[in-house]
């Protein structure tokens, strides 16, 4: 009786208790909900029906799951480029296939990061990372620009302690993974039911990308925006860690794929090398030769820049206090120009792009022109860096030659990036142009022609007409590209959210509704139904303050609340003395001056 009492809470991760439905919702709030607003293409509505109405869809989820009928959807593919055309692809999974997987990872996670050997090894900012900018010590650009100090922290004592650093990674690591060996890493872990990795492998395996019908290989972990993969990739590495730990004497540092680690002798490096590369032929993968390098220290200061660093840190902080004091910033314009001219002569290796992409922040962040002629050149050629770009003109004043720089990319041949193309529409959407601006003029010319050049043109488009556009161009790119979106549950989903524009053509909305309703598209469904709830009724003291964007000062407004504030205020039935009222605290509110405009136009 002892030894089946032991072993039952061994095994205590079990679907039922993954899956309660409190489990379920803190995951929804706590990560969730902001993960979905950080992917690649976001969605037109903000999933603002699921979390409306999460406490009756987690029901739905958590029975389905504990009585095996769940079924996961299929997610959104996007392209992301890495070099010279070549992308790998990126999953965007429907709000229900997202909390499920991040439940798993809260479930699985501690049992996980329990059966770890190290605390030298990496996977997820979210997971025991910082929690704030301000915790972030940014003393080497690394994998993203998130980091873990610690992380960090150990490289730089490579630097001052080993004569050489190794530098590595695992060739095309996610692609490569073995659901077998995986699932026997998993299954070791004793707190983890038999179940709950059935379970887990049919899940992943649904979101494994794969052309037309080919079967199922059982190798290639997907490439999802959240933090499942990531875990699972972590664990997969564990006995490397193992080896590494005992071969460098903790002398080493690992974020995901990334393999950084200190040595005294080249002759000590290869030989590390060299088992490595043979212990991870044991699980189907190998290191990325043209990554691999054994660096003096000489080298190793010139490929993570570590004084570089340093110096755009110290003044990032001098920067954001002046800003914040109101204060004239124009010695630090010329300090950082100054250094920016040094900077760019240096060789273009090591972490080079990573300092770059801090340039870009900090130019950003003083609303500073002065990158804007080396824009043009690294938008077309340097993939890793438009990220960095994007943002430092979604941060910056726009003019003609901004935007004429990122039209050009965006309706060139170069721009093979699903990513991209989205960033630069929500870019333009989120500048803040009058509506008579030639601004505004061209970016719906744009709009118009390029929506029909592939399934991520016709959702910027969208997103673009839905602010700048009229609801005759809505049309017209709606009409014009049914068969991009009528199949798609996710780009149908876009087409439902622009419905509130289009309401004065009764017998146009008519011809999409009939779609929808043809193709069974029950995720657009599920938005028109929670835009006719939330019209129909005065509006919630909930609903009020997700349209009012919190409290605090507003930079940009989102198109997605203020879409669902015009569907409200637009329903003539409701009392005209309480939308008069709203929309005015909206005007008031909003610091976007279209949005302005549009809201003073409704006519009750």
């Amino acid at each position: 009786m002892q030894n089946n009492t032991a072993r039952f809470k061994r095994r205590s991760i079990t679907l039922e208790n993954c899956f309660s439905k409190n489990k379920m919702l803190k995951a929804w709030k706590t990560y969730v909900r902001n993960g979905l607003r950080k992917q690649d293409i976001l969605d037109l509505y903000d999933y603002f029906e699921f979390h409306s109405n999460r406490e009756q869809y987690l029901e739905i989820i958590s029975s389905q799951i504990v009585e095996g009928k769940y079924r996961p959807k299929t997610p959104h593919l996007v392209r992301i480029e890495k070099k010279h055309g070549v992308c790998r692809h990126l999953q965007i999974p429907t709000p229900d296939d997202a909390l499920v997987l991040q439940t798993l990872v809260e479930n699985l996670g501690p049992a996980i990061e329990k059966a770890q050997p190290t605390k030298r090894a990496y996977y997820s900012r979210s997971h025991g990372g910082p929690k704030s900018e301000e915790d972030i010590d940014e003393s080497f650009p690394y994998q993203w620009w998130e980091l873990w100090p610690e992380f960090q922290k150990r490289i730089y004592e490579f630097t001052t302690t080993h004569n050489f650093i190794v530098v590595t990674d695992i060739a095309n690591y996610y692609d490569n993974i073995s659901f077998r060996h995986l699932r026997h890493e998993l299954a070791g872990m004793d707190a983890i039911d038999e179940g709950l990795l059935d379970f887990l492998f049919y899940m992943l395996e649904a979101f494994v990308w794969r052309p037309d019908y080919l079967p199922i290989s059982g190798i290639g972990l997907p490439q999802i925006n959240f933090d499942a993969p990531r875990l699972l990739g972590h664990a997969y590495l564990f006995e490397v860690d193992t080896y590494l730990d005992t071969q460098t004497k903790g002398n080493f540092v690992r974020w995901m794929d990334d393999i950084d680690f200190g040595v005294q002798t080249v002759e000590e490096g290869k030989k590390i090398l060299r088992d490595l590369d043979e212990l991870l032929l044991t699980r189907g993968v190998r290191l990325n030769m043209g990554k691999t390098k054994i660096l003096s220290k000489e080298q190793a200061k010139e490929y993570f820049l570590p004084d570089e660093n340093r110096f755009l840190t110290i003044l990032q902080k001098r920067i954001i206090r002046i800003l914040n004091e109101k204060a004239d910033i124009s010695e630090e314009r010329e300090i950082l120009k100054t250094r920016f001219r040094t900077f760019w002569r240096l060789p273009d290796s090591g972490r080079w792009e990573k300092v770059l992409q801090r340039y870009f922040s900090l130019f950003g962040l003083m609303n500073d022109n002065y990158l804007d002629k080396y824009v043009p050149d690294l938008l077309r050629d340097r993939p890793s860096v438009r990220n960095s770009i994007i943002r430092y003109y979604h941060s910056v004043r726009p003019n003609k030659q901004r935007f004429g720089y990122l039209r050009d990319f965006f309706i060139s041949n170069h721009c093979e990036d699903d990513a991209s193309l989205f960033a630069i529409a929500k870019t333009f959407v989120d500048w803040k142009l009058p509506s008579g601006s030639l601004l505004r003029k061209e970016i719906v010319n744009m709009a118009l022609e390029t929506a029909n050049l592939t399934a991520t043109n016709f959702i910027a488009s969208l997103w673009m007409l839905a602010k700048y556009g009229e609801a005759e161009d809505l049309f017209k790119i709606i009409h014009n590209n049914s068969k991009v979106w009528r199949h798609s549950n996710f780009i149908s989903r876009q087409v439902a959210s622009v419905v509130p524009l289009l309401r004065k053509n009764e017998s146009e909305l008519n011809k999409i509704l009939s779609i929808f309703r043809e193709t069974g598209q029950v995720e657009a469904f599920r938005i028109l139904v929670s835009y006719n709830e939330k019209r129909r009724r005065p509006l919630m003291s909930a609903d009020r303050l997700y349209l009012l964007h919190g409290s605090g000062e507003i930079d940009f407004y989102p198109l997605s609340k203020f879409l669902i504030a015009y569907n409200w205020l637009t329903n003539k039935e409701l009392s005209e003395t309480d939308r008069e009222a709203f929309r005015q605290t909206l005007i008031d509110r909003i610091p976007d001056p279209l949005y302005k405009y549009k809201l003073k136009s409704i006519v009750f």
